[in-house]
């Protein structure tokens, strides 16, 4: 049986999707960066395709909306923590 409960997204693993993304990566080298199961990340996807960061299925691109919204996320914590998203973790 599946719980059943809200999505809360991770700000941090949605940057490190995205900027995998970005990067060019493949699903399976954005699923390593994310820094979450496979599981998890699956329900990543999904999120950011119902939102149209995403597109893809075998193949995942950004699509416009998601690059803008990359940018303003990556510019976004640099402000709030004073590094990269790339090197950040959640403690």
């Amino acid at each position: 049986m599946k719980r059943r409960g809200r999505f809360y997204p991770d700000l941090y693993v949605i940057a490190r999707i995205l900027l995998a993304l970005a990067d060019g990566c493949g699903r399976r080298e954005a699923a390593l960066r994310s820094g979450v199961s496979y599981s998890r990340f699956l329900q990543y996807v999904e999120y950011l395709k119902e939102r149209g960061f995403v597109a893809g299925d075998e193949e995942l691109r950004l699509t416009p909306k998601g690059a803008a919204a990359t940018a303003r996320l990556v510019e976004l914590i640099k402000e709030l923590a004073g590094e990269e998203p790339r090197d950040l973790k959640r403690r």
